[in-house]
């Protein structure tokens, strides 16, 4: 593969853009505004000054990766006309993306592979092409160009091929993949999120906690171990036959899904969105959200290279 076109760069698109490009790829990056390509190039540029800081990336080459290897363009046919592969990183809205892989599949030469990056749609129940063996998820996670991990999905009919030419790709850029053979909504890392966050949301709308001590609680016991032991190595640390007893404790009781959390609806009818708002459960004060974001990777990758080191 030399040719990559990545569909829609937002939050995810941008960065996707960026990883490949920085892997020596040409690539495509297509949105519907030149204001949101506009946005993309600053927001690449600043991922690149921020590794930079990291010392994980020559600035010199900032020219290359942003002036070079990616075309930003609002025509779809031009984007996807050579691509070896596709990655559409759009509205995780079930018209939208099937509209577009019928686009796409119109579009891209016959031998591409499309990928979508859901978080959570089965996207092999609605979308229709004429290449079903060449389509494939592939959950990358944010903030795409830091976190190693990115979960492949094959469909019923996606082939092997395709699923070992993904993973080729995405291992030679660095990350680390998981392969599920099946589709399961929210993959692995999202459930797993999504347990731990039912709880969180559960403390914080029944009074046993604050934002702030749930953070703390996580950072200062369990969230400590898990870059190093991940769950189920720390069982084994645990001892199973410990594991065996908690799992017989029947006091606890996780809570019920409710599909909401009163405190998040509190916020957001306030207008207080998180980061992008520089209000929601902290208030950020004003600080640019480019600041804060490059406050929160700088950890991050400061982070990613101290667990490198320890596993060489």
């Amino acid at each position: 593969m030399k040719n990559i076109a990545v569909i829609g760069a937002g939050t995810m698109g941008h960065a996707l853009a960026q990883v490949f490009a920085q892997g020596g790829y040409r690539v495509s990056l297509h949105d519907l505004s030149e204001e949101g390509l506009n946005r993309a190039k600053k927001l690449i540029s600043a991922n690149l000054d921020t590794l930079s800081k990291a010392g994980l990336f020559d600035v010199n080459e900032k020219d290359a990766i942003v002036g070079e290897r990616i075309q930003f363009t609002t025509d779809l046919s031009e984007a996807v006309k050579t691509s070896d592969l596709v990655i559409e990183a759009v509205f995780e809205n079930r018209e939208v993306k099937k509209k577009l892989f019928s686009a796409l599949d119109r579009l891209a030469p016959p031998g591409a592979i499309l990928a979508s990056n859901t978080s959570y749609m089965n996207i092999f129940e609605f979308v229709e092409t004429d290449r079903p063996d060449k389509v494939i998820i592939t959950h990358w996670f944010t903030p795409p160009h830091i976190v190693p991990l990115v979960e492949i999905v094959k469909g019923p009919q996606t082939s092997s091929e395709t699923v070992e030419a993904v993973k080729d790709v995405l291992d030679r850029l660095g990350k680390e993949t998981i392969v599920l053979k099946k589709f399961l909504p929210g993959f692995i890392g999202n459930r797993l999120q999504a347990a731990l966050s039912l709880e969180a949301y559960f403390l914080i709308d029944n009074g046993y906690a604050t934002p702030e001590d749930i953070d703390k609680a996580t950072k200062a016991s369990f969230g400590l171990r898990t870059p190093i032991l991940g769950l189920m190595k720390r069982s084994d640390f645990a001892g199973l036959d410990l594991v065996q007893q908690i799992l017989k404790n029947r006091s606890y009781s996780p809570p019920a899904v409710r599909g909401k959390c009163d405190q998040v609806d509190k916020l957001v009818a306030q207008g207080n969105l998180g980061v992008k708002t520089r209000k929601g459960f902290y208030d950020y004060g004003d600080k640019p959200v480019e600041d804060i974001v490059r406050e929160r990777d700088l950890k991050l990758l400061k982070l990613l290279t101290l667990l490198k080191e320890m596993d060489e």
